[in-house]
């Protein structure tokens, strides 16, 4: 068994790494301090590797301090995301980006490293649109997320109404997006609410490509693709039906769009695909790529 920790565990995203981590057959949660334990790193001893699901403001001060002491981080927060040389991983798009940790590791005299996760929206619309990327050449998308209200966090309260804004998400979509394709080239309009659903984060896309695909040739992309479900049905997917598992991409609905080449829904947990699920994955990934020697 490899030895993890958890910062950050009281949250949502901290109780679902706590959760996930119980039940996980390769790592064993050995180290989850309380928040006036965080620097005090003789207790993490035991750990290899360190999740954290701190907040963005403690994670800046914090998670620096177990990468420069040599542990492996594997942070939620988004402050790391955009530096040059923190690798901002979705495990089934871009590990080749985890050689970062080389040059991070040089640049900044740490024994240790840190690898960032995206936005938790942001699977809900690469992971569909990544395999069409790789073979027709992603143009621009359209995109609206419909985000559930424990994205805003356990004590968040929404009811009976929509909230037409949500601060940063919008340019995290493009930025985060440009830098895990590697292409700064795509053009993407996003906006982002806040609905009253509990779980479960729903984006509608639009997308053109540089190579127009036919409608069958998507649908067999996706059902070769890790990560995702297409659904004929068109009344899929929905949150009470297709949140089960946590960690696929449900996508359904898929048609022409007179504006654009296509569109579609997808739905994503955002608190396991999007946030734990998605941190634990990426650990994964970095064993494989490394070979890591268990």
């Amino acid at each position: 068994m490899i030895k993890v920790g958890l910062l950050g565990g009281s949250g949502l995203v901290g109780q679902t790494y706590q959760k996930l981590v119980q039940k996980h057959p390769l790592f064993e949660l050995v180290f989850m301090p309380r928040r006036e334990e965080l620097k005090d790193l003789s207790k993490a001893k035991e750990c290899e590797f360190i999740f954290s699901a701190l907040p963005n403001e403690v994670a800046r001060e914090v998670d620096p301090l177990y990468a420069q002491a040599g542990f492996g981080v594997f942070s939620s927060a988004s402050c790391f995301r955009m530096e040059r040389d923190i690798p901002l991983i979705i495990p089934e798009i871009n590990p080749e980006h985890f050689s970062l940790i080389e040059t991070q590791k040089k640049n900044r005299g740490w024994k240790g490293f840190i690898v960032s996760k995206p936005n938790c929206t942001l699977q809900g619309m690469l992971l569909p649109l990544f395999p069409l990327h790789k073979k027709y050449g992603l143009k621009e998308v359209l995109v609206t997320y419909l985000q559930s209200r424990s994205g805003a966090g356990k004590d968040f309260r929404l009811d009976e109404s929509i909230l037409p804004f949500i601060e940063g998400e919008e340019e995290k979509s493009s930025r985060e997006t440009h830098k895990i394709l590697g292409d700064d080239k795509v053009a993407i309009s996003a906006q982002c609410l806040r609905v009253p659903v509990s779980v479960g984060h729903m984006a509608t896309i639009s997308a053109k490509f540089h190579k127009k695909p036919s409608l069958d040739e998507i649908a067999l992309l996706w059902e070769q693709s890790a990560g995702v479900r297409y659904f004929l049905d068109q009344n899929r997917p929905t949150h009470f039906q297709d949140l089960n598992g946590g960690m696929d991409v449900s996508i359904g609905r898929l048609r022409s769009c007179p504006l654009m080449d296509i569109k579609f829904i997808s739905l994503s947990h955002n608190l396991i695909r999007g946030a734990a699920g998605g941190g634990i994955a990426t650990l994964e990934q970095y064993l494989k790529t490394m070979e890591y020697a268990c």
